[in-house]
């Protein structure tokens, strides 16, 4: 599926999160291993014949009728078989096993596990293995019309101002159960022939194209029979019974290639089909394993109503409206990198994850590590100026290295069986870390090395499974480069098994430095995790600074130390060239001191942009983890006065958020606003409003960060500017530049005392159903504003049916209310308290509950805020999963607590505030840190 998005898009951006539901269900540990199929069976073949009446796509019915006849081996002798199906969704009416009837009590379905268990005692004796078998089922089943997993559908309103209805499926991870009876694990793989019978008026899209087609007119249906698939797993199953249409794009070697969605917004496909042609022709050409030989066609399809962000069903990918369609005059240059990326992540899928699928969903990160890495390593070959790879850094490695330093933290290959834990393994560690991991490989084998060992490995496990074993086999197999162990997997075996990253410390003496490594943990740990860790470096002295990534040292599980010799002359180093390696760096005073003045040098004294960003960002999360003091941060990073770059400045932006989220706007909270506004000031005159360049990614991506953070802190020029645009939008009807809307929208509701500009952009919000990409900015802005009686009714809209709010859109309003503004958190914590059985029965396999009181409570920092949680989880009645996340989520909130009493002091001190926060801004640590500043920026003159 599409990867979680991360800091980097905004909360406009926040509704495509693809991530399967996270919810917590307490599971005895010895009925575990009941949840998994027994190794017993190999799945060959399904012959999937559906019925679905022209009532579903009136609304009036949910009913379809089915029969599936699933071949299947025997690979040991047993006196049953075991599939799964959905007692909730499939009603049986009858079952064969090779031709012979079976009585009603002869199968059962576990209504925990969803296990469908059919007794064949009477047939053990003629059981053998490796022998073609059939299990014929017939079933009447029902479209879910509550949520977007399974076969689900969705809705719609045509330019005509009728409402239209689709059937579509969503199946990853564990949903093809609640359509027909299936196999449903990834490593049974097996051929599909599918036939559908529909209404003669609609269209029907399938993994494969179809091969026939007839027509009652009598009954006003049709019956459609499709090319027999690939063997592929269950879950990669799609079908679509709608009255979409399609544009062509130019085909690829023989593969048609199309993009469909509902026609009023056909002329927004243009990028999605240009986009997606290239990106097939890359990703043939990396792989050197031709989509065709797998696939004819490939259709990207947009859906109303969509759970993740999109899937990568093999030849049919399924998408939200806004990670599709983009209109170039009115959609932001963020989401057409979006859309790019998203299209390049669901297409790798096609190569890792569908072409060669992981045996189990423990080790998910081959499917999704995999495509979070290309799907920023192709999308540059499609988009070469939008600097991808150095994007990566920021927005994958940065905020995984954030969730991978607790204690519970998963590892990338973990257990997982029940449906919850498996949707629990859909997170950043298996996409952001899984591709981060897959980086650090990359270079430390060499990109002409790497893409050989992938070569391999999708050859060797082509329409098949595979362990985390079979890739290291694969790459070791081409291996040119010495390791500091005897294989591939040695080296990563604690990088996949075991949870959380090293941290290495550098100490000096002389010229002779000290390197050792510990896990990384914002709290103390026992832990004795060690890695084989690849070391790069720069110094002063190095004339090609940061370019090569090779190691040029290690440090391994089995020595406690490894030594570095500082060239002669040389006056600083830094480690982990473009932050390539999964881990980060602490140094020893003298060395700190040395690179804070190598960066207050001009031109940084070539430190390089990824570099930079990597300092600031280590410097701010040690200080979280206590591993050196906010002084530091702040006198070693007042370079930024005059960077203007980028990264780096989205490194500072993140480690200043997680400050002000603790602090609030108390006196220290203001101290810390003032001290970033005027540190910021030269970024924020590189990018004013009144220079807007679409064409320049990066410079369009740093302007709408700079913009925002300077409207946030108070920036009255910022705020003015804003307040102009908005008002020029309600009188003309234009909308602001459409790469500015998010910082337009946000602060002028922000910061207005007319509740008629809310009401304003609400109204714009209902009208733009045919702009997908302007409704999900919209709606991450109206939570903005500080009216509490706005956010109230706001909050009550997603409850509301018919509101204009969808069910996918629910979370990103909630989010945008508690993450708006200081007055939302309390808002957003009133009305879940308030309304919470409402929002559980309208939204709850989507954990809304969970995901809400989650996301609430990281703002909590005051004990009674964490009191009245307290309060609050201990009523009865409350969901089981709901009471798990909550419990999570205070300890997540006592954690904040405890990290505001642990450092309050410490801060106040910096800027001259007395422990009570009060006191004049301008302490000598302060007023130190802005003459460094000062010094640099008349140096550089």
């Amino acid at each position: 599926m599409a990867p979680l998005l991360t800091i980097s898009v905004l909360l406009t951006v926040a509704s495509l999160v693809s991530s399967v539901p996270m919810t917590i269900t307490a599971v005895d540990e010895t009925d575990k291993e009941s949840y998994k199929l027994p190794n017993l069976f190999k799945t060959v073949s399904y012959d999937l014949s559906l019925s679905v009446s022209s009532e579903v796509f009136t609304g009036e019915s949910a009913q379809y009728d089915g029969t599936v006849s699933i071949t299947f081996q025997f690979l040991n002798r047993t006196n049953f078989v075991s599939l799964h199906a959905h007692k909730d969704y499939i009603n049986i009416t009858s079952l064969k096993f090779n031709n012979v009837t079976l009585d009603a009590e002869d199968y059962s379905i576990d209504n925990d596990t969803n296990i469908l268990s059919v007794d064949l005692t009477d047939f053990q004796e003629n059981i053998v293995t490796a022998r073609d078998y059939q299990l014929v089922v017939d079933f009447v089943a029902r479209l879910s019309t509550e949520d977007m997993y399974g076969f689900y559908r969705s809705s719609y309103v045509d330019k005509n101002n009728k409402t239209k209805y689709l059937a579509t499926t969503q199946f990853e991870p564990v949903h093809a159960r609640k359509a027909y009876p299936c196999f449903d694990e990834p490593s049974f793989k097996a051929t599909f022939n599918f036939v559908i019978t529909y209404p003669k008026d609609l269209t029907v899209l399938f993994n494969t194209n179809p091969t026939d087609s007839t027509t009652n007119d009598t009954l006003g249906l049709t019956t459609t029979k499709f090319e027999v698939t690939p063997q592929l797993s269950t879950y990669l199953i799609a079908f679509i019974v709608s009255e979409f249409t399609c544009s062509n794009g130019t085909a690829v070697d023989g593969v048609a290639f199309r993009v469909c969605s509902r026609d009023e917004v056909a002329d927004t496909r243009k990028v999605a089909v240009q986009v997606g042609s290239t990106v097939i022709e890359k990703l043939n050409a990396f792989t050197a394993f031709n989509y065709n030989a797998s696939m004819k066609k490939m259709d990207q399809v947009a859906i109303p109503d969509f759970s993740a962000g999109a899937m990568e069903n093999w030849g049919l990918v399924t998408y939200r409206e806004a990670a599709l369609l983009y209109d170039e005059a009115e959609s932001s240059n963020r989401y057409k990198q979006r859309i790019t990326t998203v299209i390049a992540h669901e297409f790798t899928h096609q190569w890792f994850g569908d072409l060669v699928t992981c045996k189990w969903w423990s080790e998910i990160f081959l499917n999704e590590g995999f495509a979070t890495y290309f799907e920023y390593h192709i999308a540059k070959e499609v988009e070469p100026t939008w600097e991808l790879e150095k994007q990566f850094l920021i927005e994958q490695v940065h905020s995984v290295l954030e969730d991978d330093a607790f204690e519970n933290s998963q590892a990338l290959q973990s257990d997982a069986y029940t449906p919850t834990e498996i949707s629990n393994k859909f997170g950043s560690v298996s996409y952001n870390k899984g591709g981060s991991i897959l980086r650090m490989v990359a270079n430390v084998l060499g990109a002409d090395t790497f893409q050989k060992g992938l070569q391999k490995y999708l050859n060797d496990s082509a329409y098949s499974s595979a362990v985390p074993e079979d890739l290291w086999t694969a790459l070791q197999a081409v291996l040119e480069t010495q390791l500091p162990a005897p294989t591939l997997e040695d080296v990563m075996k604690n990088w996949i098994k075991e949870s959380g990253f090293p941290l290495i410390t550098v100490k000096s003496n002389g010229r002779n430095l000290t390197l050792t490594q510990e896990r990384f943990l914002y709290s103390d740990s026992n832990s004795s995790t060690k890695w084989y860790v690849p070391i790069s470096y720069t110094t002063s002295t190095d004339e090609d600074k940061f370019t090569s990534t090779t190691p040029k040292a290690w440090l391994t599980p089995s020595t406690n130390e490894t030594l570095i010799e500082l060239p002669e002359n040389s006056t600083w180093i830094i480690l982990n060239n473009q932050q390539t390696g999964y881990f980060r760096v602490n140094y020893d005073d003298a060395l700190w001191t040395s690179i804070r003045s190598a960066l207050q040098g001009k031109d940084f004294s070539g430190i390089v942009d990824l570099n930079r960003a990597q300092i600031v960002d280590d410097l701010f999360n040690l200080a979280r983890a206590d591993k050196l003091e906010y002084s530091r941060v702040f006198t070693t990073s007042a370079f930024l006065a005059n960077d203007t770059s980028y990264y780096p400045w989205y490194a500072a932006f993140n480690g200043y958020d997680f400050l002000l989220k603790r602090v609030g706007q108390n006196r220290l909270g203001k101290a810390i606003s003032s001290s970033l506004l005027g540190l910021m000031q030269k970024l924020y005159e590189s990018v004013p409003f009144s220079n807007v360049n679409a064409t320049n990614q990066i410079y369009t991506h740093k302007q709408v960060l700079a913009l925002t953070w300077a409207c946030r802190l108070g920036n009255e020029d910022c705020i003015g500017e804003v307040s102009k645009r908005y008002g020029e939008y309600k009188t003309s009807k234009t909308r602001p530049d459409k790469n500015l809307r998010t910082v337009v929208y946000c602060n002028a509701l922000r910061y207005s005392n007319d509740s008629q500009d809310w009401d304003f952009l609400w109204n714009a919000y209902l009208n733009a159903t045919d702009l997908a990409t302007e409704q999900v900015t919209i709606l991450s802005a109206l939570g903005c504003t500080k009216d509490t009686a706005l956010l109230k009714a706001y909050l009550n809209k997603t409850i509301t049916d018919n509101s204009g709010i969808r069910p996918q859109d629910a979370l990103s309003a909630y989010a945008s209310v508690y993450s708006g503004n200081a007055e939302g958190v309390a808002v957003a914590y009133e009305f879940l308290e308030e309304n919470h059985e409402k929002i559980a029965e309208k939204y709850q396999s989507l954990n809304a509950l969970g995901r809400l009181i989650t996301g609430i409570a990281e703002k909590f920092t005051t004990a009674e805020e964490i009191d009245k949680l307290k309060k609050f989880v201990a009523t009865e009645g409350l969901p089981e999963e709901f009471v798990a996340s909550a419990n999570e989520a205070i300890a997540s909130a006592e954690h904040n607590q405890a990290w505001v009493k642990t450092f309050e002091k410490q801060l106040n001190e910096f800027y001259g505030l007395d422990d009570n926060g009060a006191g004049s801004i301008g302490g000598a640590p302060f007023l130190l840190t802005v003459v460094v500043a000062l010094v640099v920026s008349y140096l550089w003159m």
